[in-house]
């Protein structure tokens, strides 16, 4: 049985690394032949994709009622710009604004790591001495 995946984006890393895993000397080495076409999409994407096809969905299924229950496009996966209706690829940024950003969130989950390693080998401290 394979491990317990909590999350689309964690699925999606570690379907990645399964095929991509850097091997021998050069780790840089297998990037050539990365194609991102072929990873499924991210929970942002995901739920924009889902949000479009709920809205379909519903179109086909209330094609033939008189008065239909009708969505609004601009709260299901689409934007209005130009008097037209395009995809919402994503809710949020696409990347950080800057490499710093990315790196200052990576110490501070350290940090946090290390705090609650600290906090989980005291209270482990405390149960042995009230034992004892």
């Amino acid at each position: 049985m394979g491990k317990k995946i909590c999350s689309v984006n964690d699925a999606r890393f570690d379907s990645f690394i399964k095929v991509y895993k850097p091997s021998g000397k050069n780790p840089l080495l297998g990037i050539k032949g990365i194609d991102f076409a072929l990873l499924p999409p991210c929970q942002s994407v995901l739920m924009q994709h889902i949000k479009r096809t709920n809205l379909i969905c519903s179109m086909w299924n209330n094609a033939t009622q008189k008065y239909p229950k009708v969505f609004h496009p601009s709260e299901n996966g689409w934007v209005l710009a130009n008097s037209k209706y395009t995809l919402n690829w994503f809710d949020g940024e696409l990347a950080p604004p800057t490499l710093e950003d990315m790196v200052v969130e990576e110490a501070e989950a350290d940090d946090d790591e290390q705090l609650n390693e600290s906090e989980s080998d005291e209270m482990v401290d405390s149960s042995v001495s009230d034992e004892d």
